[in-house]
């Protein structure tokens, strides 16, 4: 199964970012007589906008069709499922913190913790403002060990 994830990336990558959609991740399972191919996607663009129903319609549409004719998983029948990194994924790349600006997020470097809303992204660092003492702290991306969103639930 896992042979497959390559071939799976190199042809699906090229047609999903034609329509402003990126591969996060692909990962292939098999239990048994079960397989399952699962493809993690997001917005190319730097927009805060989600991964919509449409856009997971639009890459399942794509993705079946470069997929049908190859010969994946020894031609064994497998499902497909296209899905989202979900709110609270890890926040690693700049794309990632550029696509949740003005949202609070929790960032731990080797040295402290801080929460705050991320008001700024650069290539190489960030700024948060932070939640305690209101002031704006900049972060290099080096430094930072975990980020992510903090999901608030009213």
């Amino acid at each position: 199964m896992a042979q497959d994830v390559g071939p799976v990336i190199e042809a699906i990558s090229e047609p999903l970012e034609a329509r402003g959609i990126l591969v996060e991740d692909v990962r292939a399972v098999e239990a048994g007589v079960h397989r399952t191919l699962t493809v993690v996607i997001d917005l190319a663009a730097d927009t805060s906008d989600p991964v919509s129903l449409d856009h997971i319609a639009e890459a399942t549409r794509i993705i079946s069709e470069v997929l049908d004719p190859l010969p994946l998983f020894k031609d064994h029948p497998y499902s497909l499922e296209v899905t989202s990194p979900g709110a609270d994924r890890p926040l690693t790349e700049p794309r990632h913190f550029r696509r949740v600006r003005g949202r609070t997020i929790a960032v731990r470097t080797a040295v402290d913790k801080h929460q705050g809303e991320l008001v700024e992204v650069e290539d190489s660092a960030i700024t948060i403002r932070d939640a305690k003492s209101q002031q704006d702290l900049r972060l290099e991306l080096a430094q930072v060990e975990h980020a992510e969103v903090v999901l608030r639930f009213r």
